[in-house]
């Protein structure tokens, strides 16, 4: 198997070119071989898009009360290859264990393969189209130590495992995000990172989880934002 050093390193993931990161990223992915734009396509065509409530189609909403964007343009779906290398290449400390809530594609798991090529990678998604395309790729290119689980993080039994680096989205609905967050607040007694992306995170944040996240770095191009366990703050590095 190719490991995906022979195709893409720390510069390409850097975007060293200038170009607009989701340019960067959906070049990346044509390189890497997804069938992304393909598989959204089909998912439109069986199933409700995110912004239709009511449909007169035979098309049904795919996991009532959880959201999972389909119809959503698909670099506008993932955070671009360039913005996730800046923030996980910060934390230079000891990595073993990097989990993803929501991990689409997993791009996440990519990055990590070239940043941490020692650490495990764990992605969790319930569009089984996603998980399966995401988990090719990482057979495609010998990315043993990762992979996109098929579950729902929501459901009651569901126990978050322990890791160095959690990154977690607008996966859902508020009330569902703040379910996924206390649940990781519990784990406050072990060093960690939380990475962050979307307003319905940055609202529960700023606003109803002040006791137990501190911020550690806040990316203002990308929006990504860094948080630990207040009771165990670093100094920034």
């Amino acid at each position: 198997m190719e490991g995906t050093g022979s195709l893409i390193g720390h510069i390409a993931l850097k975007n060293m070119s200038g170009e607009h990161p989701r340019l960067h990223a959906k070049n990346l992915d044509k390189k890497l071989g997804f069938k992304i734009p393909k598989i959204e396509v089909k998912l439109l065509q069986k199933f409700r898009a995110y912004d239709q409530q009511n449909d007169v189609s035979s098309r049904k909403q795919h996991f009532e009360g959880s959201q999972v964007w389909i119809g959503l343009h698909p670099q506008a779906l993932q955070t671009p290859y360039c913005d996730i290398y800046e923030a996980l290449s910060i934390l230079k400390f000891d990595i073993d264990h990097i989990v993803d809530i929501g991990a689409g594609y997993g791009r996440v798991g990519i990055v990590s393969s070239v940043l941490y090529p020692g650490a495990k990678f764990t992605g969790y998604e319930i569009v089984k189209q996603r998980q399966a395309e995401g988990n090719r790729i990482f057979k495609k290119w010998g990315i043993s130590n990762a992979f996109i689980k098929l579950e729902n993080v929501l459901q009651d039994g569901f126990e978050i495992p322990e890791a160095n680096i959690y990154f977690i989205y607008d996966f859902s609905q508020e009330e569902d995000i703040n379910k996924v967050l206390r649940k990781l607040s519990l784990k406050a007694q072990k060093n960690f990172f939380l990475i962050t992306k979307g307003d319905r995170v940055d609202y529960l944040m700023k606003n109803k989880l002040t006791n137990t996240w501190k911020m550690f770095m806040n990316f203002e191009s990308s929006h990504l934002k860094i948080y630990t366990p207040k009771m165990l703050v670093k100094e920034k590095v």
